[in-house]
């Protein structure tokens, strides 16, 4: 395939904005649910490793959503699968609303997980269509703004429901919204045929060969636990270990993703400057380290500590993005994300939170979150044994 002629970043804003569109509502499509929990469990029965374990279903499906992404994009193009995973992740979601039993939610979550995993293979590697490597870091920063706003969103959102309508009438918008985004991007095909490499034995074997994937996929693993895992859990926590009423939690959790908006932004731009697996293992550390506090600091602080805990976990993935295009050229970089994402997404926002909760349900929360932040700490002198081959400047 002929490569795409390298635009102004100027030029593919709009694109990139509505790709963090997308992926806001994708976002929201899988971490809804941790600000339902307390809701979920009290409707269904769960005990709180049973609740932990629904990011595992979904997790699980999105998995298997990632992975196929390669196939599809190859097949088709990437803004197809794009709207694809927009448009089937909106009616699963409907589903979900719709279901009446703990069997039946199971099976929409790994089904959701599936749809939305879909999206993240071709909406990475379509932010960096057309541009020059320098200007990877400020695509990356504008994507990442979404799970911030996600973050902040989902509570928000459960919070204005829920007040008059049960946990199944707060996926309706997320589903509604994920709809109307993909007809939109639909109709405006912003990378046109752009496709991917086919996920053929060669060319998997070739990503896994180097030292630097497998190096990757453990710090990612630990990157999405300090994100999305630790945000998972965090509201079972404060309220049934720490005694939070449920609007106080809320508060705190859109509170930290406000802090943590602005986070993305500078980590990329500090990526164009400095080497981004510096800014990668900063974050890493300073993320780790508050999500240790979190666990032993105390109540007094745990406002403080929650706080500085997002914007150190939304600072990861700018930085690591640009690390992980950086392992290949631009038609193998849809199987780079397909191969690690999947893994660290089902290590991080699935296997994570269901043993946190595994610890809450011996009234030792407070432990399961120290040892998530222990275990990101040590990832920080990992990052710097990943080596990666040089990329041209064109985005190849």
């Amino acid at each position: 395939m002929p490569l795409p002629e390298v635009l102004p970043f100027n030029a593919r804003f709009a694109a990139i904005s509505t790709l963090a569109v997308l992926f806001f509502f994708n976002f929201l499509a899988r971490f809804i649910w941790g600000p339902l929990l307390i809701n979920i469990e009290a409707d269904l029965g769960l005990s709180h490793t049973g609740a932990g374990s629904l990011f595992l279903y979904i997790t699980a499906g999105y998995f298997f959503g990632v992975l196929s992404s390669g196939y599809l994009s190859s097949r088709f193009n990437h803004q197809k699968t794009i709207t694809l995973s927009s448009l089937s992740c909106g009616v699963v979601l409907i589903a979900a609303a719709m279901g009446t039993s703990l069997p039946f939610l199971r099976i929409a979550l790994v089904l959701i997980g599936v749809t939305a995993g879909f999206y993240l293979p071709a909406g990475i590697v379509s932010l960096t269509y057309g541009l020059a490597s320098r200007d990877f870091g400020k695509a990356f920063s504008i994507h990442e703004i979404s799970p911030s706003l996600g973050f902040i969103a989902a509570p928000l959102l459960a919070e204005a429901v829920l007040g008059w309508s049960s946990w199944r009438g707060v996926v309706w918008p997320i589903a509604l919204g994920l709809i109307v985004t993909g007809l939109y991007y639909a109709l405006k095909r912003p990378t046109g045929d752009y496709r991917g490499d086919p996920p053929t034995w060669r060319n998997m074997h070739r990503v896994v060969s180097q030292p630097a994937f497998w190096l990757m996929l453990v710090v990612f693993a630990l990157g999405v636990a300090a994100n999305v895992g630790v945000f998972s859990m965090l509201p079972l926590y404060l309220q049934v270990e720490k005694g939070m009423s449920q609007t106080a939690t809320h508060f705190i959790l859109s509170a930290s993703r406000i802090a943590a908006m602005a986070s993305p932004l500078v980590a990329g731009w500090l990526s164009s400057r400095f080497p981004p697996r510096s800014v990668m293992a900063a974050a890493a550390f300073m993320s780790g380290l508050t999500t240790t506090l979190i666990g032993l600091g105390g109540s007094g602080w745990l406002w403080l500590w929650v706080l500085m805990q997002s914007v150190f976990a939304a600072a990861f993935f700018p930085p690591a993005y640009a690390v992980l295009t950086g392992m290949e050229e631009s038609g193998r970089r849809n199987l780079v994300i397909a191969l690690i994402m999947p893994i660290s997404m089902l290590i991080g926002g699935g296997a994570f939170p269901t043993a946190i909760g595994a610890f809450g349900d011996r009234q030792m929360f407070y432990a399961g979150f120290a040892l998530t932040g222990l275990l990101i700490v040590a990832s920080m002198a990992m990052i710097f044994f990943i080596r990666t081959p040089p990329v041209p400047i064109a985005n190849r």
